[in-house]
């Protein structure tokens, strides 16, 4: 049996980690905003980068980039992030606002899932469409390795004696299916976490420039 799993970075339980953190959401807003704040002509001087790293007005810059350089880097970066955001808002699968690892979500489905959305996540599971993501379900178990349903056909009624029999089975059952669900619309998965990272590059470069000038004037007012 061919096993198909995508770098665990790539998976939506990681591209959540970058493209949805709290910093990520906050920094998405500037594009909303951003032709009044950063392009705001006033605001501009008001928040001079030169006053910022304690620089003489008629002093030569000790920034490689200028200020409006470094105004379109921390735009552009954010506007990437949002970009980021949104298209993992859009396709990512629901179930991640449930549960934020397999193991996790194996408690869940003891603790919530009815005997007839476990027939039917079996049911994905055993179509011919399905890719085989975990060894542990296909391979430990020999019970597991025919492809033979086990959940179908219990009643709703019977939901606590289905546990007792098979309770390791759904378990590995439902942290093979979970992690199907962090393979889904993998060019969008690609998309968002490649727009995040470079969304993030974009902002670190203004800051960096800003870090190393305040430095440079502590450490020469020092000496």
């Amino acid at each position: 049996m061919k096993f198909h799993s995508d770098w665990k970075f790539t998976q939506w339980q990681s591209v959540e980690r970058v493209a949805n953190n709290d910093l990520t959401r906050v920094v998405a807003l500037v594009p909303i905003i951003g032709y009044i704040i950063l392009f705001n002509d006033q605001i501009a001087e008001i928040a001079s980068f030169r006053m910022i790293a304690g620089v003489e007005p008629n002093a030569k810059t000790p920034f490689y980039l200028s200020g409006l350089d470094k105004m379109r880097l921390v735009f552009f970066g954010s506007l990437l992030l949002l970009i980021s955001n949104l298209i993992f808002r859009i396709f990512r699968p629901r179930v991640l606002d449930l549960a934020k690892g397999e193991m996790e979500f194996a408690a869940r489905v003891g603790e919530r899932y009815s005997v007839h959305e476990l027939a039917s996540m079996e049911a994905q599971v055993f179509s011919d469409l399905w890719k085989p993501r975990l060894h542990l379900f296909w391979k430990v178990h020999d019970k597991f390795r025919n492809k033979k349903p086990l959940v179908s056909g219990y009643r709703p009624d019977v939901r606590t004696s289905m546990f007792n029999k098979h309770g390791d089975y759904i378990s590995y059952l439902s942290r093979e299916w979970w992690t199907g669900e962090m393979h889904t619309f993998r060019l969008a998965r690609f998309v968002s976490l490649s727009l995040s990272v470079a969304g993030i590059s974009l902002l670190v470069i203004p800051t960096l420039d800003i870090t190393q000038a305040v430095v440079r004037d502590v450490l020469l007012k020092l000496w």
